[in-house]
């Protein structure tokens, strides 16, 4: 399902996120270090006790609370994710901005836009945000999605964030 324009609104621009990486939290790369440090423990456990003339110690020691972190954790976490990027599309006219995706729709009259926030973040790519962030926000289990919308994961953030930002000015002025 696309995005239909009411009359007279003119659509500025269109656009899809570049992939998954825009959606991963980090809480995300948190738990991944964690499942790795784990392992690193356990192994260094095994190998400590250890004693001479002991057969050596199994490699799957190291990879148990990886595998272990990753299936009740990261699993269903990177499930959230695939399902939060598939279909996303966003769209911007000169009245309102769209996030929609297959579980979300997100509509936001832009000449009473309170916040636009251009993000560049290490871990995640440029991001527009549309609302305050909370500390944790988007960390989930199953969901996971940001309560603030945003445009995430876009190749040309810039452009559309200057493109937004001259909207919102338009749309006051009428």
């Amino acid at each position: 399902m696309t995005f239909q324009p009411a009359p007279g609104e003119r659509v500025l621009w269109q656009g899809r996120p570049s992939g998954i990486r825009a959606f991963i939290r980090p809480m995300d790369v948190l738990f991944a270090v964690f499942a790795v440090l784990a392992g690193l423990f356990f192994l260094t456990g095994a190998a400590a006790t250890r004693r001479p003339g002991d057969p050596p110690t199994p490699l799957f020691i190291f990879f148990f609370p990886i595998i272990f972190f990753g299936v009740l954790v990261l699993l269903p976490r990177l499930i959230s994710i695939t399902r939060e990027s598939a279909g996303t599309e966003y769209t911007l006219t000169d009245r309102k901005i769209v996030i929609r995706n297959q579980s979300r729709l997100v509509e936001l009259d832009i000449a009473n836009l309170p916040y636009l926030e251009l993000d560049r973040s290490l871990i995640t790519g440029p991001a527009i945000y549309f609302g305050q962030r909370q500390m944790y926000e988007g960390f989930g289990f199953f969901y996971g999605a940001s309560p603030a919308p945003a445009f995430r994961g876009l190749t040309d953030a810039e452009t559309v964030f200057r493109a937004i930002s001259d909207a919102r000015t338009r749309a006051k002025e009428r």
